[in-house]
């Protein structure tokens, strides 16, 4: 993906990330940070809020997703990317049958919108 993305993109991607992952250790935390500098172009400063996995977020996922789409100008194809890199990013080390449902849900929530 790897474009300019606003502050707001950035923050809800990152609160998706942790209503899908859960417990996942510090040593396994920084293979997400490097993923997430990539794709995202997240400084390792925004990602201090992972660096507890199991708080995740109370914000709504469908306002997250929302911002997501917004950022992303409602094209199919950015959120399919998205949602590509998305996959990629909770399949990093490997994720739990109960990570992957909340990925499934979360991605349905997309798909219902483009």
């Amino acid at each position: 993906m790897r474009e300019n993305y606003s502050q707001e993109f950035k923050d809800a991607s990152l609160n998706l990330l942790l209503n899908t992952i859960q417990n996942v250790n510090e040593k396994e935390s920084k293979k997400y940070f490097k993923f997430l500098e990539k794709e995202l172009k997240i400084n390792k400063n925004s990602l201090d809020s992972l660096n507890n996995f199991k708080e995740a977020s109370t914000k709504e996922i469908d306002s997250m997703v929302e911002t997501i789409i917004k950022e992303l100008k409602s094209s199919r194809y950015k959120v399919m990317e998205f949602l590509m890199m998305f996959n990629r990013c909770i399949i990093i080390d490997g994720c739990s049958v109960d990570s992957y449902r909340r990925f499934e849900k979360i991605r349905n929530s997309f798909l219902k919108r483009i």
